[in-house]
């Protein structure tokens, strides 16, 4: 399968017509891309750096958290203990280490689960949906 990448160049305002080069005055490059360093990316032109920041207060300012500690091994995804939230998210850490003995299933359909490491098989109400493999 190949990649249908935009093939022409879209620019707004006051920019640069070459990556890195001939930025204009006062002006700070922000490179942003899907796939690292490879494939398109949009090169954004600021007034001010965008992490030229040196001090930040108040309750947006970065956190860097360790949940490696967190004694998160139940029976179950939904029972494992509540890290971080807000009105909006709820954030659980949980570990488990061996083949769970049932299924589990949110009503509300509401949850996104990311797999850090490890293998198994995840269901749905659609049935097998995938198998995840440990590399």
């Amino acid at each position: 399968m190949s990649r249908q990448w935009i093939s022409f160049p879209l620019r707004e305002g006051e920019c640069s017509r070459q990556a890195h080069c001939d930025l204009p005055e006062g002006t700070f490059e922000r490179e942003m891309g899907r796939e690292g360093f490879f494939g398109p990316t949009a090169h954004l032109h600021h007034k001010h750096p965008p992490t030229g920041w040196i001090d930040w207060q108040g309750p947006l300012r970065p956190h860097a958290f360790n949940f490696n500690n967190i004694a998160s091994e139940r029976d179950c995804p939904l029972a494992a203990p509540l890290t971080l939230h807000n009105s909006d998210v709820k954030l659980r850490v949980w570990k488990t280490h061996g083949a769970m003995r049932h299924l589990v299933r949110n009503a509300d359909g509401d949850d996104l689960l990311f797999i850090h490491e490890g293998a198994g098989h995840f269901y749905c109400d659609f049935g097998h949906l995938l198998a995840l493999m440990e590399n």
